[in-house]
């Protein structure tokens, strides 16, 4: 997405160098086999992946993290509605970033990127990174990190990666400019980001769920890494859903209605940029983790400090 600013190339190409220190540095056309060159809205983190000669992880792929005990597993469905409600009301809403409009609510590590709020909370836990993920379904790479999937799990993405690989997706150096129909697509693309879901701890809903991930991809003829992830709730009030995400340069998570997706007709002026060429895919959890529903929640008490403080009306 479009939200990336000069200033974080530097930064971002840091992070990508030190992971190149543990990978075999791969020339810079492997990137495209990704999407990545062509991917809308991404071109700091390109020319990022171009310079270090890393082509797997896209916008915010970070050095791994320790796990932190209690963040790493999924709770019970403990976000409270009325929050979700104070979300999607206009009141309380203020200029966020690119046409956005929205509540800022607090972001534990500042320059977390749109998928490790998505999956960890922009917080300290386990499991596979964005760009390590799709880099191991390409058969690019097995990073360390694997060991750290629930067995189950893991042997649905060894599945998948054979089967990427037996529909000819696989990166091969010599198929670089090879293109495939967005029908066959998709359906690997649902499994690569159920499966990136539920490598990082999160239990896919079988009805009823507490709420959405949700990603974009820009439809180029290859399997692609995502472009961004975020949260969907349901606001108990209208049926609709609200929004949570957020990007590297913002340091706060941006709460709000469904115009601040990116890349759809529907979503602000700034936002709606190439939605013709965007996939979007969503996995219904049974819950988010502890620390999304303690971020969440603190709507509240942050309300009632305002109205305190206001004093009777």
């Amino acid at each position: 997405m479009r939200a990336h600013r000069d200033r974080d190339t530097d930064r971002e190409a840091a992070a990508l160098q030190r992971q190149a220190l543990r990978r075999p540095a791969r020339d810079s056309r492997d990137a495209r086999m990704l999407g990545l060159q062509e991917s809308a809205g991404n071109e700091a983190v390109t020319e990022s992946l171009r310079r270090s000669g890393h082509p797997g992880a896209q916008h915010g792929a970070t050095v791994q993290r320790a796990p932190k005990r209690g963040h790493e597993e999924s709770t019970g469905n403990e976000i409270n509605p009325e929050a979700v409600s104070m979300i999607a009301q206009p009141l309380g809403h203020e200029d966020t970033y690119k046409g956005g409009k929205g509540r800022k609510l607090p972001k534990d590590q500042k320059e977390a990127a749109c998928w490790e709020w998505a999956v960890r909370a922009a917080s300290e836990g386990s499991g596979i990174s964005h760009g390590d993920c799709w880099e191991y379904l390409t058969s690019m790479g097995e990073p360390a990190t694997l060991g750290q999937i629930a067995p189950a799990v893991r042997q649905d993405l060894d599945q998948l990666r054979n089967d990427i690989t037996a529909a000819g997706m696989a990166f091969d150096p010599f198929k670089i400019d090879e293109k495939h129909d967005e029908g066959a697509i998709l359906p690997l693309m649902h499994r690569a980001v159920q499966g990136f879901v539920r490598s990082n701890g999160l239990e896919v809903a079988e009805g009823n769920p507490a709420g959405w991930i949700v990603c974009n991809y820009k439809m180029t003829g290859k399997l692609a890494v995502p472009d961004h992830f975020w949260i969907e709730l349901p606001d108990p009030n209208t049926g609709k859903r609200v929004v949570l995400q957020t990007v590297p340069d913002i340091d706060y998570i941006e709460a709000g209605g469904q115009d601040l997706r990116w890349h759809e007709k529907d979503s602000v002026k700034e936002r709606q940029s190439e939605h013709e060429v965007h996939q979007k895919i969503e996995v219904p959890v049974a819950a988010l983790k502890g620390r999304h529903t303690q971020i969440i929640n603190g709507i509240l008490e942050t309300g009632r400090r305002t109205r305190a403080k206001a004093g009777p009306a």
